[in-house]
């Protein structure tokens, strides 16, 4: 880390930490982030960690926190900071503003704070200082923020104007819902399309079957987002500002009303989309015969082999990973910290919950959909996975993934 870090130096050091945290184990990833001179202290560089009810866990400056309740902790102007990251964490991830001693310098200056939940029952953070911090237009956090925005925006006009009127105007491509190379699209809960500006050749078409160049549902995705109260979906598609060329999007959604759900999405140009078809179907070949393997060995047996990072489904590139039904990880061998956990709360960082969908398609016969996750043959960067899952007759989903080709 160099000695002024920036917000993607800070980001990176978070997301550090809590692959550490997964491969570790919270006990031992405590004892490490409570040491002032650990791995994650880093002079003015350093990680907090606290739990959902505002204890703290860790913090390598100040031991005296650990064990005490510090959501009344507030900056000189009284914000109070500790409660303000617990809310964010809770949302997955985020940014926080306030004014903080600096080890360092021994003063009180500006801070920023990226909090990364880690589970369910705690969190971590960690900030730099500066007088001048803003969060990057094209970090995760804005672009989910960006896409909220329009759709409540979209909500709205819904809500005040009906309708009828409001698909004129989503369906306008010169209209104030198409802007900065961005559309409102609608669709009723059965997977009709009723606004799509810039493929109006799509409108009054069913496509709850519809299916990208990878084999992501994506018809089925986003009714299932909707039906869940909105939320986000990934999928590749043609993007209109570049020729139509195919490219991954990251999608919004939310339901207008009983029968119209509207939403919007955004390109992620930097993100590779290659999943050739042969990796694909080594990766269902692969699924298939782990669930065999449990049916053949038992239960007990297959999860201990998919949890042995030498053992036959364990290949960094491409991994068996296994939930029970209700979203506890039974197996991951790259990841033995997060094993018996419960994850079906989990979000990535673009705010998508990756094992609902993972658990989903399982109990419907075996699918594909994408989210981001520690890749653990490119030293566990977050990269951009393609998930097949399968159901087992005991109830188990059985999975694998593959990460694209740059």
């Amino acid at each position: 880390m160099n000695s002024s870090p920036d917000i993607h130096d800070l980001i990176r050091f978070v997301n550090e930490a809590v692959v550490y945290a997964q491969r570790e184990g919270k006990e031992s990833a405590l004892i490490e982030f409570s040491k002032p001179n650990g791995t994650f202290t880093r002079g003015d560089l350093y990680i907090w960690a606290y739990d959902f009810d505002g204890i703290n866990l860790a913090h390598p400056w100040h031991p005296e926190y650990q064990g005490n309740n510090k959501l009344d902790l507030a900056d000189p102007d009284g914000f109070h900071m500790i409660a303000a990251m617990r809310d964010v964490a809770l949302n997955g991830s985020g940014y926080v503003w306030y004014q903080y001693e600096n080890p360092v310098t021994e003063k009180t200056e500006p801070k920023i704070a990226y909090v990364k939940r880690v589970d369910d029952t705690w969190w971590l953070a960690s900030g730099i200082y500066g007088n001048d911090l803003r969060v990057p237009d094209d970090s995760p956090e804005s672009v989910r923020k960006r896409l909220i925005d329009r759709v409540d925006e979209a909500v709205w006009y819904v809500k005040e104007h009906g309708e009828e009127e409001a698909l004129a105007e989503f369906n306008d491509p010169s209209g104030p819902f198409a802007r900065n190379e961005s559309y409102i699209f609608a669709f009723d809960m059965n997977g009709t399309t009723r606004a799509m500006p810039f493929h109006q050749d799509r409108i009054g078409r069913n496509e709850r079957d519809l299916t990208d160049e990878n084999g992501v549902a994506i018809g089925a995705e986003k009714i299932m987002v909707a039906e869940n109260g909105g939320g986000f979906f990934y999928y590749v598609f043609h993007n209109p500002a570049a020729d139509n060329t195919p490219e991954f999007k990251i999608s919004y959604v939310k339901p207008a009303s009983s029968s119209l759900v509207v939403g919007t999405g955004t390109y992620l140009l930097d993100v590779p989309v290659a999943f050739p078809e042969e990796k694909r179907e080594k990766m269902k070949m692969k699924v298939g015969d782990a669930v065999y393997y449990v049916h053949d060995q038992g239960k007990d047996a297959a999860i201990r082999e998919f949890n042995d990072p030498n053992g036959t489904f364990s290949d960094p590139e491409m991994f068996i990973f296994a939930f029970d039904i209700n979203g506890t990880l039974l197996a991951n061998p790259y990841l033995p910290g997060l094993v018996g956990q419960n994850r079906l709360n989990d979000r990535d960082p673009y705010g998508k919950y990756p094992v609902q969908h993972l658990i989903s398609n399982g109990e419907h016969g075996g699918g594909y959909t994408y989210y981001f996750f520690a890749d653990p043959h490119s030293d566990y960067k977050i990269r951009l996975k393609l998930g097949y899952t399968e159901k087992t007759e005991d109830g188990l989903i059985i999975g694998a993934g593959i990460f694209p080709e740059s």
